[in-house]
């Protein structure tokens, strides 16, 4: 009876798989899906097209442009209407030639389907074409999108996302807080003030150098084993209201930053999620790891009053030697090598009238180093330039026999991007020197 039973068991189980079977063949797209294909695409572009008309002021558009050195991030300023895009005149367009007069400028656009949603600019458009445009004889192949691949929009639709269609590089656009004009101005001054050339990145424990090439709107942060005569690792970001955001990302140890705001007291850049920061370039790290190509030459363009009495008593020395006339002491500068080496330096580029004080320096702290005169010179005068009367500027700034440390702090600029270093001695404040930093191929006369 139990053999029966299973074989009529089995029969029903097959019977009701042959059923299922043939209602599956007879099952239609209508039944899957409650839209056919065409008015489905007709709905996700009206969807993106109702996004886009959606605000008062426009957008952001944030592209990669690419050069021969790294893509570069150019910002429009764009607002749409069912029919056209109006381009707004901003800093990255204003001279742009034929149009550096014009306000604004109007063009149409479209959505299309192609393996995507696609947003077309149709029609030429002097502010945004004008960098895609593969006549101009600077192109070279380089020249950047004017249609995007659209991949999604934020939850509060204050951000798309996309990336060019031919060159694949990022493409965002942010929702303007403020009317074209009020915006460009706040976000130039993101790049005037806070985007200094030196700074570092803290992400995970470790601080690492970084660089703003504002030019480019790019971020260089050197990773471990990166070559420091190199650019590190380049991020291209756009200038927000406050704050800066990566087109490409920065990924470091698991970490994945996005967008930085700057931090209460403007002293650099915070994640908004709180894994990273952006901070000023310790100011010891200027004389001690300085990642140029050639060392940086600082002009003396000030002094404390008890150096300055110290200068006085050299030059008086000098005088009464013979052997030198401070009348042709011109320049005196200090070069660093990017090693820890120092010299303070006479008369650079005077031949054998060029005076060499080698100093060793050492790190005390991010805003300290210490300095000690090695007991050397070198020239070609042909006698000790020290004993005459020099010792009254060595001794001012570092002595033989003991390590003398300085303060460094920024004397004008921002913290993101001092202008000039003083160094002020930790044991006589009245001993103090402040120059320009970045300061290359330049000299002051310290009497000036």
């Amino acid at each position: 009876m139990n053999t029966a039973f299973n074989k009529f068991a089995g029969f029903l189980s097959v019977l009701s798989l042959l059923c299922a079977l043939c209602v599956s063949c007879q099952m239609k797209e209508d039944d899957l899906f409650d839209v056919d294909p065409a008015n489905r695409a007709d709905a996700w572009m009206a969807d993106y097209r109702r996004v886009f008309n959606n605000n008062e002021y426009g957008w952001a558009l944030y592209t990669d442009n690419p050069t021969t050195r790294h893509p570069a991030v150019y910002t429009y300023a764009v607002k749409f209407d069912q029919q056209y895009s109006t381009f707004y005149r901003t800093s990255g367009t204003g001279n742009i030639p034929g149009v550096n007069g014009i306000d604004s400028v109007k063009s149409m656009y479209s959505f299309k389907m192609d393996n995507g949603i696609v947003l077309s600019f149709d029609t030429y458009n002097g502010f945004f074409h004008y960098f895609a445009d593969q006549t101009q004889y600077f192109s070279q192949d380089m020249q950047g999108d004017f249609e995007f691949c659209l991949d999604r929009y934020s939850e509060n639709e204050d951000t798309i996302f996309g990336r060019g269609k031919t060159k694949q590089l990022p493409f965002v656009m942010i929702k303007l807080p403020v009317s074209a004009r009020d915006y460009q101005e706040a976000t130039d001054s993101i790049k005037s003030n806070y985007a200094p050339y030196d700074c570092s990145f803290v992400c995970a424990g470790d601080t690492l150098p970084a660089r703003f090439f504002s030019g480019y709107q790019n971020l260089s942060i050197w990773m471990e084993d990166d070559d420091p005569r190199l650019d590190g690792h380049l991020f291209s970001y756009g200038n927000l209201v406050g704050g800066i955001y990566f087109l490409e990302p920065v990924e470091y140890k698991g970490f994945i930053i996005k967008e930085m705001h700057i931090n209460a007291d403007q002293s650099g850049y915070d994640d908004i999620c709180g894994n990273a920061s952006i901070i000023p370039k310790p100011f010891a790290n200027y004389f001690m790891q300085d990642e140029e190509y050639d060392s940086r030459f600082f002009g003396y363009s000030a002094l404390g009053s008890y150096t300055k009495g110290e200068w006085d008593k050299a030059r008086e020395a000098l005088k009464n030697s013979g052997k030198y006339n401070p009348e042709g002491l011109a320049y005196v500068c200090v070069s660093t090598d990017g090693f820890g080496g120092l010299e303070l330096i006479f008369n650079m580029w005077y031949g054998s009238g060029e005076i060499h004080f080698p100093m060793e320096m050492k790190k005390v702290s991010n805003n300290e180093i210490a300095l000690k005169w090695t007991g050397k010179e070198s020239h070609g005068l042909g006698f000790n330039v020290y004993d005459a009367g020099f010792k009254y500027f060595v001794d001012a700034f570092a002595p033989k026999d003991e390590w003398r440390t300085y303060v460094i702090s920024p004397k004008s600029g921002s913290k993101m991007s001092p202008g000039e270093l003083m160094l002020t001695d930790k044991s006589n404040p009245d001993n103090s020197f402040y120059f320009p930093k970045n300061h290359r191929y330049y000299h002051y006369s310290i009497w000036e």
